[in-house]
């Protein structure tokens, strides 16, 4: 008996009646969600007949079959259960170390990015990829091909992005944060490639707003900012989170399930430039390997590293919650750890 995906079930389904669908694969390691709404949320100020969905929460099964586009968040697992699933676009976000509890080991972790790129090209598709990736990736056959289009930070000057002969004006306080900037690059130069006016991406772009638990400011209390960046499951993500936040004086929490990676680089940024680390979780375990300073605190809860805040916040501080790991160590997803974690801002 043969298996696949809901995800290539459903996309076969439409293909099937509607071969002038257009899919938008969105993969990497981080930003995958933020890009796949983003995305989204342009082609449906050009199109309403657009879909919005796959591993971002709502399955493809449940989108019509008489759409335009569809827009599809894809994770290395239903790229590596997938056979035949082969979008018109693929977008590649980024691409750090993930997962090495599940696949094989780093090179099986980017091959298994890089098939879904590899399917577009193959079937005369194109792809977008973070320029920082590229080298990661066994692409050979394909370098010189003008269907790989890259975005990189240099295409940012100010707040416009400029692409070709493309530009677009970007309200500045979508460029604050460092982990935006790929986001919005990437959602503009697919859109672009689409055909979309940079009028329309400039206007999309500009209402956007931010997903929920991705470096998402909660609430500005006694002088103390609170962000909540629970979605940030792996190193890379929270290690671009904290960076973000140098020059200002910032208290880190780390937690969840670690995965297989290699801390060195956040425990340094944090042993630089953090006020303080505070640690609970599975993660304590992990982090200990390490060489620490006094700066990290260990803590068995997240009630107990909010009762300690109380005592070392100043007006100033920022409060940044970015775990580096998994949830299901304390939560059922990281959506209940976001949501643990708002409740303790509230009552703080």
């Amino acid at each position: 008996m043969d298996y696949t995906t809901e995800l290539e079930y459903s996309w076969e389904s439409i293909k099937k009646v509607n071969q002038k669908a257009v899919f938008i694969g969105i993969t990497g390691t981080d930003g995958k969600s933020t890009t796949t709404s983003l995305i989204g949320h342009i082609l449906k100020f050009a199109d309403p007949l657009t879909f919005v969905g796959g591993n971002i929460g709502v399955p493809l099964a449940q989108a019509a079959e008489t759409l335009n586009y569809y827009v599809v968040e894809v994770s290395s697992f239903q790229i590596f259960w997938s056979k035949t699933f082969t979008p018109e676009i693929s977008v590649l976000t980024n691409l750090a170390p993930d997962h090495l509890n599940w696949h094989k080991d780093l090179n099986d972790y980017y091959q298994t990015k890089a098939n879904l790129l590899l399917r577009t090209l193959k079937s005369g598709g194109v792809t977008v990829i973070n320029e920082d990736a590229v080298n990661l990736l066994n692409l050979k056959d394909y370098q010189a091909s003008e269907r790989i289009i890259t975005f990189s930070k240099n295409m940012i000057e100010g707040n416009y992005i400029k692409y070709k002969d493309k530009k677009i004006q970007v309200n500045n306080k979508m460029f604050e944060l460092d982990i935006f900037k790929e986001d919005i690059l990437a959602s503009a130069v697919t859109t672009l490639n689409l055909g979309i006016s940079e009028k329309v991406i400039e206007e999309a772009i500009n209402s956007f707003k931010p997903l929920k638990y991705r470096l998402e400011l909660i609430k500005s209390k006694n002088g103390v900012n609170y962000y909540n960046d629970s979605k940030a499951t792996n190193v890379h993500s929270a290690y671009n989170a904290y960076k973000s936040f140098r020059g200002m004086r910032y208290i880190a929490i780390l937690s969840g399930i670690p995965k297989n990676e290699d801390l060195t680089p956040l425990i340094e940024e944090l042993k630089t430039y953090a006020k303080a680390v505070m640690v609970f979780g599975e993660m304590e375990k992990e982090v200990k390997k390490y060489p620490l300073n006094s700066k990290f605190i260990f803590k068995n809860n997240l009630e107990e590293v909010f009762l300690y805040l109380s005592e070392i916040c100043e007006v100033g501080d920022n409060v940044v919650f970015s775990p580096a790991g998994a949830s299901f160590d304390k939560y059922k997803n990281y959506e209940e750890r976001g949501e643990h974690f708002n409740s303790l801002v509230e009552k703080s």
